[in-house]
Parts: structure tokens; sequence; C-alpha cells
């Protein structure tokens, strides 16, 4: 039980960086900032468009809401073995 929720621990982090991410790669085309030539990368667009569409709301609020889940879960799983 300890390995799994630090397992959920490690996926309810990266899913709130993968949500801040693709938050800020949707913008980032969006708005197209003068000067840079750089394109965001597909796949982070690709998520939050992905993101969008299941959830309709913004790709930061639904991985965050997910990453801070899986990290309370994590959390409890953890603790509950520790006696």
């Amino acid at each position: 039980m300890k390995l799994f929720g630090a397992v959920l621990l490690t996926l309810g982090v990266e899913s709130i960086f993968l949500g801040f991410v693709s938050y800020m790669a949707e913008l980032w085309a969006r708005h197209k900032l003068n000067g840079d030539t750089d394109k965001p990368p597909r796949f982070l667009l690709a998520l939050a468009d992905l993101t969008r569409t299941l959830t309709h709301v913004s790709p930061l609020v639904a991985l965050t809401a997910l990453g801070v889940l899986l990290i309370v879960m994590g959390t409890l799983l953890r603790y509950l073995r520790k006696d």
C-alpha cells in the first residue's frame, strides 16, 4: 500500500504540472506573442484541447483538481498502513 500511495502522489504532482504547462501552452498559442518564432509542442496543445473537451473547464483547473485528488488519496494510502 505504501508503494501505491507513493505512485499516486507522484501522479498527482505530475498532473498538476502538466495542467499548468498545457494551460500556458494554450495561452501562448492563442495570443501568439510578438517576436516569438517558437511554437508550443503539439502534444501540450492536444492535452489542453482534450481536457477542455472532456471537462468543459480550463486544463489548469481540471488537471489541478485531479492532481489534488490523487495526492490526497496517495497520502491516505501511505498513512493507512503506518501502524
